[in-house]
């Protein structure tokens, strides 16, 4: 999967970035992950990069299936599943979703 990225508020000339996600661990079906694993390869102790780096994709993802997959697009019920574990082996599932309020694209996070 490849995502492109634009900057809000960038210059014309500025070309859009593309980024690669790439977790540990990925289960799809039919293209579209429904669970991110991804192992600490740091010893930061609050917030790890591949902690954000998992979130942020998981995100992504989520936003993108609520938009574009119809299954999904009506009622904003996409559902990602995501695991972390750090360098000392403790596991935390974070489960990623949107609210069905009109206009809201955040995403919510539940432990």
């Amino acid at each position: 999967m490849s995502v492109v990225v634009n900057r809000e508020g960038a210059k014309p000339a500025e070309k859009p970035r593309k980024y690669h996600p790439r977790n540990d661990f990925l289960i799809s079906n039919s293209s579209l992950p429904r669970l991110l694993v991804e192992i600490n390869s740091t010893s930061e102790s609050v917030w790890p990069k591949d902690l954000i780096r998992m979130l942020t994709t998981g995100a992504f993802i989520v936003r993108f299936a609520n938009k574009f997959v119809s299954a999904f697009s009506q009622e904003k019920n996409f559902v990602l599943c995501a695991i972390f574990i750090t360098d000392t082996g403790i596991a935390t599932r974070y489960t990623l979703f949107q609210q069905q309020v009109p206009d809201d694209e955040v995403v919510c996070c539940a432990l």
